[in-house]
């Protein structure tokens, strides 16, 4: 039966919640997005497709996967095809941001055999010749930047938090190459769904945009995402799929000595 009641109810459950998004800051709002559940871990199989100017483009194939390990967690990508990158395995610590440490990351490659570790002052570099660069795999960083929400917009007709970011410290510029950053969050789900990057004279050179977001077992994800550059037109994919959460993932699959092995099959568990 139709209730006043529960109408009166739920619409003052609706004003109190608009009101409530009113008030949330820039900062707290990208502390939603960095602190987001998204599991104990992660398992997916991921494609990354390079895409040039001239419409070719080409494909490298890896599997992803993340466990938490208390505030901090860890990021295992192990390249599978073609032959050229096949077995390249990128490691990756996030720090959680309180005990203000800068994310570790490592690198194997076959044809040295060792494992690098990426320097701070190299994480500008592209990685895996794409345009995504090794610091945009770092998980977001509240207190890098000062923020300001500046608005709010649609994207792919969702609503969003429209906020600008400003380096607070010319470390930051050094270790990114971004002079300020423009970041859509989704209001439903703090995901963020784009971000411009910007120069030291203002001007966007590079964009991102999470083309497709689904919700895996109760989680939202992003499944496609894209890396323009907007200076060559170049753009790069980062296409999921078989996206699994709380699987179980072995601890060994985030030590070192794994990257010179590879992952193999009899190192995971099983997927349904």
């Amino acid at each position: 039966m139709f209730s006043l009641k529960l109408l009166s109810t739920g619409l003052l459950l609706l004003i109190t919640t608009a009101v409530h998004a009113a008030e949330y800051t820039a900062d707290e709002i990208l502390n939603k997005v960095r602190n987001r559940a998204d599991g104990a871990d992660t398992y997916a199989k991921a494609s990354l497709v390079l895409k040039e100017k001239n419409g070719s483009a080409r494909t490298r194939n890896l599997l992803f996967l993340q466990k938490d390990y208390g505030k901090d967690d860890k990021l295992t990508l192990n390249f599978t095809e073609p032959a050229d990158v096949k077995g390249v395995v990128l490691q990756s610590i996030n720090y959680d941001e309180a005990a203000a440490k800068e994310d570790d990351q490592w690198m194997y490659l076959p044809a040295f055999r060792q494992v690098r570790r990426i320097a701070a002052t190299d994480k500008r570099g592209s990685f895996m010749g794409s345009q995504f660069s090794y610091i945009d795999l770092d998980k977001l960083r509240v207190t890098d930047y000062q923020q300001t929400r500046i608005g709010e917009e649609k994207f792919n007709e969702r609503d969003c938090y429209l906020i600008e970011r400003i380096p607070a410290a010319l470390e930051v510029i050094n270790r990114t190459g971004y002079h300020k950053v423009h970041v859509w969050v989704d209001k439903e789900s703090f995901v963020v769904l784009k971000q411009v990057y910007f120069d030291a004279k203002g001007i966007p050179f590079k964009e991102f945009q999470a083309k497709k977001i689904e919700i895996v077992q109760d989680i939202w994800t992003v499944t496609h995402s894209e890396m323009r550059d907007l200076v060559n037109s170049r753009a790069s994919d980062l296409i999921f799929s078989d996206v699994s959460y709380d699987v179980g993932l072995d601890d060994g699959l985030f030590q070192q000595n794994i990257m010179k092995t590879g992952v193999k099959s009899g190192n995971l568990p099983t997927i349904r």
